[in-house]
């Protein structure tokens, strides 16, 4: 985006102060994104933070001919994969704890969908890391698989591999779950 640009040029410049319209832009997507997976809210107001504060120490690095949005995705992302490297090895992630205080105010219909986009939901946040992380690149941020593939540093091919392997994988799971409602 070129609006991006222009603030990225005044940072180097040294009007440091700058860095903030950039920071308003993209801290809620980034927030979200994190949030979803490392599933907890300090953690990823945290992580948050840092990316910012990564991004911008390292804003020398930025190459202008990309996207400033990606590549502050891709800081984010392996940002918090190596959180979630270090929490892993600190203690086992106990992947069955799911929060399900969501209040359902709606008729049988809306219930229905809701509990179905919940279990969506549960499924993804169950999903390995880079399983993950395509997913909610590709249909949370409707990112493009190029996109991704810079963002996590792989083939276009490894992305399209492992959106195909996530989505078989929430399909055998959901309907596992749907059967096993039916019974």
């Amino acid at each position: 985006m070129k609006d991006d640009i222009y603030w990225i040029r005044r940072v180097k410049n040294g009007k440091k102060n700058d860095f903030s319209p950039l920071v308003k832009r993209y801290k809620d997507v980034i927030f979200y994104f994190i949030l979803r997976m490392v599933q907890n809210e300090e953690d990823a107001v945290d992580l948050t933070q840092e990316s910012f504060i990564k991004a911008y120490n390292n804003l020398s690095n930025f190459k202008e001919k990309y996207s400033f949005k990606n590549w502050l995705f891709t800081i984010a992302s392996h940002h918090t994969i190596d959180f979630l490297r270090k929490r892993k090895q600190m203690r086992e992630i106990d992947l069955l704890e799911i929060d399900t205080d969501e209040p359902y105010v709606s008729p049988i219909d809306t219930l229905i969908k809701d509990e179905r986009m919940q279990k969506l939901s549960e499924e993804i946040d169950l999903l390995p890391e880079n399983y993950r992380m395509v997913i909610l690149l590709k249909h949370e941020e409707s990112l493009k698989i190029e996109e991704i593939a810079e963002i996590m540093k792989i083939p276009p091919g490894t992305v399209k591999v492992w959106l195909y392997r996530a989505r078989a994988q929430l399909r055998k799971k959901l309907l596992k779950k749907d059967e096993e409602n039916i019974v």
